[in-house]
């Protein structure tokens, strides 16, 4: 079976994730939100059934690993959903003025919105590919590269005096964060496609979201077509958003589960 340890990746990543977000989240549960707590939770959720499901597979428990991975037809669902009310939270907070928000936040909407389609995309790709345990796994370790980049540049910023945020002076630091994580894993995707070369079209999607992601950042998210967009955007119903997110998983596991790619 592919990638003995990626269990041990995955559970690094999200110790990562609690230390990166410390100061913003986890240091500080009770002001925030509660699509932040949905997020944090089904984000965290979703990363421990990866690890536990390719334990599960490299210890040949195959019939487990099948009876488990069906936790993600409720997980996915949930986990864009919130993904999606967060998303709506961030264009509140860029039409109501926040700093962040302003600088970064509004042009990494863009950033969001596209990782609601393409993760579900690439949980359909690994359903579908069940049958081929080289793509069917790469597939779903590969929805977490979205996560690489807002987790690397607030690290970033926590551990480089340069590029520590000590107040609005310094919030620009976070861009020299923000740049090099997206560069950083443009090219550990690049280095996946060559490492893995016999079933490397996985790490190409994977490389190619990426790409796609900062490039939208970069050109759409500073337009003013954009900042219009936001302010629609903000007046949605989290309602109308969550359940366009949920239907968006759940559509993405029910046609992946499906086929029967041989």
């Amino acid at each position: 079976m592919p990638y003995s340890k990626a269990h041990y990746f995955l559970v690094g990543i999200l110790a990562l994730t609690v230390i990166a977000f410390w100061p913003s989240y986890f240091g500080n549960l009770k002001q925030a939100s509660f699509a932040h707590h949905f997020h944090g939770i089904t984000a965290s959720l979703w990363i421990l059934l990866m690890a536990w499901q390719s334990k599960l597979a490299h210890s040949t428990n195959i019939k487990l690993h099948k009876a488990s991975g069906k936790i993600l037809f409720i997980l996915i669902p949930l986990m864009v959903g919130a993904f999606a009310l967060v998303t709506l939270a961030g264009a509140q907070k860029a039409v109501a003025g926040h700093p962040f928000y302003q600088m970064f936040g509004q042009a990494l909407l863009t950033v969001d919105l596209f990782l609601i389609l393409a993760v579900p995309f690439g949980v359909y790709l690994s359903l579908k590919l069940k049958k081929k345990p080289q793509l069917h796994s790469a597939y779903m370790f590969g929805t977490v590269a979205g996560l690489l980049p807002p987790i690397l540049s607030r690290l970033l910023v926590n551990i480089i005096p340069a590029w520590k945020i000590t107040g609005p002076e310094t919030l620009h630091h976070f861009a020299y964060a923000l740049h090099f994580s997206f560069i950083f894993t443009i090219f550990m995707g690049i280095a996946f496609l060559i490492i893995y070369k016999p079933y490397n079209r996985p790490w190409a999607f994977a490389t190619a979201v990426s790409v796609i992601v900062y490039a939208l950042y970069l050109t759409l998210g500073q337009s003013q077509a954009w900042a219009s967009f936001t302010s629609w955007l903000a007046e949605v119903s989290s309602i109308f958003i969550f359940i366009v997110g949920f239907l968006t998983g759940l559509t993405a596991c029910v046609f992946g589960w499906k086929q029967n790619t041989k």
